[in-house]
């Protein structure tokens, strides 16, 4: 029995060793855990304070960029703006240089004359003055159409020269005259066909049936010749 407890007791005592052994070794094996798992969270918190502070250098630089580009389109717009601004005063003054330039396509040949600018010119932009050539050729004159004016155009502008040119072509001009019935007589117009050129007297009631279909459609006449040429075929 002596011996038994002897064993029994060393057993405890060999098991109670092993256990403190043991508890001293998972300690040290969770203290050094948790030292591991600081140090890594540590160093998590560092690399995304890294990041976030890349990341805001990278947003201040592009708000910058913004800054700077929004400015310039600002200086843009505001040079542009001026820009206009004196192109639409750009005005002709009354001691404005004008020359005239008539070219006539049939021979090839251009004139140019100096003149006093017309009043009409004086104060004027450039787009007034374009507005008003297009005016002129959409109201042309009877004079102008005879001459077969074709087009009148700006050569140059400035406020202190202006330069315009009038070109013609008088083999485009179809006819010079146009024949109808007016009040039941014969009338001749000129080419603009409102322009009166001669009232015959010649009633049309007295001309064959062909002629005054011929006449209520308008007879378009090149030439005199030929406009007395029928005029004396519908007085015989």
């Amino acid at each position: 029995m002596k011996k038994i407890g002897i064993y029994l007791g060393s057993f405890a005592a060999i098991s109670l060793m092993f256990c403190l052994c043991y508890y001293a070794s998972y300690k040290n094996a969770l203290k050094d855990f948790n030292r591991k798992a600081k140090e890594q969270e540590n160093s998590l918190y560092s690399e995304l304070e890294k990041i976030s502070e890349e990341n805001k250098t990278l947003l201040n630089r592009l708000a910058k960029q913004e800054d700077e580009m929004a400015e310039l389109t600002a200086l843009q717009e505001e040079q542009e703006s001026i820009a206009a601004g004196v192109i639409a005063h750009n005005t002709v003054l009354p001691t404005v240089s004008y020359v005239e330039e008539t070219y006539n396509m049939v021979t090839g040949q251009l004139d140019s004359v100096a003149k006093t600018a017309p009043g009409f010119l004086i104060g004027m932009t450039r787009e007034e003055l374009s507005a008003y050539l297009t005016n002129y050729m959409d109201k042309l004159s009877l004079a102008e159409y005879e001459a077969g004016l074709l087009s009148y155009e700006i050569v140059s502008f400035s406020e202190n020269k202006v330069v315009l040119r009038k070109t013609y072509d008088a083999s485009k001009v179809p006819y010079k005259f146009y024949v109808n019935i007016t009040d039941g007589m014969v009338t001749v117009f000129y080419s603009d066909m409102e322009s009166v050129f001669e009232y015959t007297h010649i009633p049309a009631v007295d001309l064959a049936e062909e002629d005054r279909l011929a006449l209520i459609e308008g007879i378009y006449v090149k030439d005199r010749e030929e406009l007395y040429s029928i005029l004396e075929g519908f007085s015989s």
